[in-house]
């Protein structure tokens, strides 16, 4: 079965966040334990998202060049479905941290966890919920119902 340009650039996201996320996180959560710099958290950020477009651009140019980029309501209907279960895993996500923050004030008698690292648990979440998004989307194209 051949796969949609929407299918294609969803396997290509995915595989691209997952890559800068391998990389990122480990990093940020290093930089956040050691040393508790801003700066060094914003600049790997940018280089993080830099990365990531590049990536995108990249990939959606050669796979442009396959043929037909054309959507259709089936394509408008997947999207719709992944983007709702993006937003749960988004909600859920936060709900989690929310509740974290919570426990570990109660925990450290009053005081809240460290900001930047609540900084990189809120990245996660989002970074969570885009690979739900984006799985959900490959799954509804794999099944081929909805």
């Amino acid at each position: 079965m051949d796969l949609s340009f929407q299918e294609k650039g969803a396997w290509g996201v995915l595989a691209g966040l997952l890559v800068v996320a391998a990389f990122y996180f480990p990093a940020a959560l290093d930089i956040v334990d050691y040393s508790g710099n801003p700066i060094a958290l914003i600049a790997i950020s940018i280089v993080g998202v830099v990365v990531l477009v590049v990536i995108e651009i990249v990939y959606h140019m050669i796979v442009a060049l396959s043929g037909d980029t054309e959507s259709d309501e089936r394509d408008a209907l997947i999207d719709l479905r992944a983007e709702r279960n993006g937003g749960l895993v988004l909600g859920l996500s936060l709900f989690i941290l929310v509740g974290h923050i919570v426990a570990e004030t109660l925990r450290n008698a009053g005081e809240p966890p460290n900001g930047l690292l609540l900084a990189v648990y809120i990245i996660g979440a989002l970074t969570v919920s885009e690979v739900a998004k984006l799985a959900s989307q490959i799954w509804y194209y794999r099944i081929g119902r909805l």
